[in-house]
């Protein structure tokens, strides 16, 4: 080989390299979805909420899967959680995003409400401080992994760890209410003309039939929410306390409250999930005996029963207000 072919040799060494590396490439040695994923987290890669990306069995699963975990929250919370000075935490939504076709997770939010209610024992006067938490969750690995994983989990799902993260999602609660307290309380007047109608009833009254009262109050909100009051701004809307304040000594209520958690979730360009979440207090008129109270609320749709010496109902006075 003389100087001139060396030369040649030379120079085009490196383009047939390349060129070999572009034909190794598309002949089947690309890299996989998630590397390929990976490398292109410079803004042309596309996120989604799980519900556009997932598709058939696996969004059934997703379903399924977030129903576990709510009903796993709800049957633990009292003894954990709910322990603290937010007493009656209930999901608002439970939302995930993942990369829009490898399907690789990205982000995920569990948004609770609660709400502290205190009834003044001198005027009656009903304060309420309604809160709502956007707890993220840590998440790795492809949708598909996760889902296997807390689908084989059933019931349990709510403690199981996730892929690629080692945490579940009650780690991420847990992690989410650490140091979370309630504002102080006023202290107790010296002498005390009124209560909360729930806490006096469990003494005075039937408190257990109060109890069911109010919470399906809570169900029947759920039932109509969709076709109603969670068609405006906040597509998601959860009930937290119906509370009363009742005169011990006429046992007359003169009006309840009633506090709401509401968040809207929307997916960013970078896959994080961003909660606008709001709460709202609504004022309820009564006017009544706590019994005649609690006999007009005590069938199977206490929202829409008419009010004691009224012509409108609860579901009436929450109209004007949400």
């Amino acid at each position: 080989m003389n100087r001139q072919q060396m030369s040649l040799s030379r120079t085009f060494a490196p383009v047939a390299s390349l060129l070999l590396i572009a034909v190794a490439t598309l002949s089947g040695c690309a890299v996989t979805p998630d590397e390929e994923v990976a490398q292109s987290e410079d803004g042309l890669t596309s996120y989604d909420d799980l519900f556009s990306t997932l598709e058939g069995n696996d969004l059934d699963r997703w379903v399924t899967v977030r129903s576990a975990l709510k009903s796993g929250f709800d049957r633990i919370c009292g003894d954990t959680i709910c322990g603290g000075d937010y007493s009656n935490l209930s999901t608002v939504r439970i939302a995930c995003s993942s990369t829009s076709k490898a399907r690789k997770m990205k982000d995920c939010a569990w948004v609770l409400g609660g709400s502290i209610e205190h009834v003044d024992g001198r005027t009656g006067k009903i304060t309420s401080a309604p809160r709502v938490f956007t707890c993220k969750i840590p998440v790795a690995g492809s949708a598909k992994a996760m889902l296997s994983t807390l689908e084989a989990a059933g019931d349990d799902a709510l403690n199981t760890p996730l892929p690629g993260t080692g945490k579940s999602f009650y780690d991420g609660l847990v992690d989410c209410f650490d140091g979370v307290v309630g504002g102080p309380l006023p202290p107790e007047p010296a002498k005390t003309f009124y209560a909360e109608l729930g806490d006096w009833s469990w003494e005075h009254e039937d408190g257990l039939a109060w109890a069911q009262t109010t919470r399906r109050l809570a169900e029947g909100f759920d039932d109509i929410c969709g076709d109603s009051f969670c068609e405006g701004d906040y597509p998601d809307i959860t009930p937290l306390r119906f509370a009363c304040s009742v005169n011990l000594n006429t046992k007359r209520v003169s009006r309840c409250t009633w506090s709401f958690a509401a968040a809207e979730l929307s997916v960013g360009a970078g896959g994080k999930i961003d909660a606008r979440t709001t709460t709202k207090r609504c004022t309820v008129e009564i006017g009544a005996q706590a019994s005649d109270l609690a006999s007009a609320l005590s069938g199977s749709d206490p929202l829409n029963a008419t009010l004691p010496g009224k012509t409108t109902s609860i579901y009436d006075a929450l109209i004007g207000c949400l």
